[in-house]
């Protein structure tokens, strides 16, 4: 009997010295597996609406079409009482659009930011953000840190701070994944400069696109808990 106890004290230890053996490449691996089983994320086709309350626009909806294979983007999104176009062709042409007309009024191009030249920095907010954890294989990272573990959003969960090569609101996340199964609960993109400012995202649902798990829910909300808005995944608008 004590022979069995002993057994099951040097099972627990040496299982709980494998959970603190995790390097943060580990757990991003383990992540990326647990929503991207069949390495899908790099050829997927997405055309999703997506609805993005914000304080100062409450009712902004948003329909997005990625391609990861080829590059090609679009974003349809209502601007008041108008309808912008930001389009990524496959071969990297950008064009911008307002009610389906190209628009020179340079207040107007302010207004509703009709550069053509910002589309990437919407490309990019959508396929990082949607893709995450899979999406870290696209960004390019200068170092990934040392893994701690805590409580994130009241779930049991290990947290890997990594830094971006370019900002993405910020250089520096913190990324949190559940210790019970390795799926992406959130980020934190902070400054450690100024420890007050940053946004924390928490991730609630999935949605399968295409065989990957993505969240469905992303709810922003700075450091000090006040909401901001949400990304909500509304529904997957498929070919007829």
């Amino acid at each position: 009997m004590r022979y069995i106890l002993l057994c099951f004290i040097i099972f627990l230890g040496s299982c709980n010295s494998g959970d603190q053996n995790l390097t943060g490449k580990d757990i991003i691996a383990k992540s990326i597996q647990k929503h991207d089983s069949n390495n899908k994320w790099s050829s997927t086709d997405m055309h999703l609406r997506i609805q993005e309350p914000r304080f100062q626009n409450p009712v902004r909806y948003s329909i997005v079409k990625l391609n990861n294979k080829t590059g090609a983007f679009s974003l349809q999104r209502n601007r008041d009482h108008h309808v912008s176009n930001h389009i990524i062709d496959e071969q990297g042409n950008a064009t911008t659009y307002l009610d389906g007309k190209t628009i020179t009024d340079t207040l107007l191009i302010k207004k509703y930011r009709l550069d053509p030249s910002r589309n990437t920095v919407y490309r990019r907010f959508y396929q990082s953000l949607m893709g995450l954890p899979m999406s870290l294989h696209i960004e390019k990272l200068d170092s990934i840190g040392d893994v701690s573990q805590v409580i994130f959003n009241d779930i049991r969960s290990y947290m890997v701070p990594i830094e971006l090569e370019k900002p993405l609101f910020s250089k520096h996340w913190n990324l949190f994944f559940s210790r019970d199964d390795f799926s992406m609960i959130g980020i934190e993109m902070i400054f450690p400069d100024d420890l007050t400012k940053g946004e924390r995202l928490f991730f609630e649902g999935s949605a399968n696109i295409n065989g990957v798990t993505i969240p469905r829910h992303k709810h922003w909300h700075d450091l000090s808990g006040e909401y901001l808005g949400s990304d909500i995944i509304i529904k997957e608008i498929t070919k007829e």
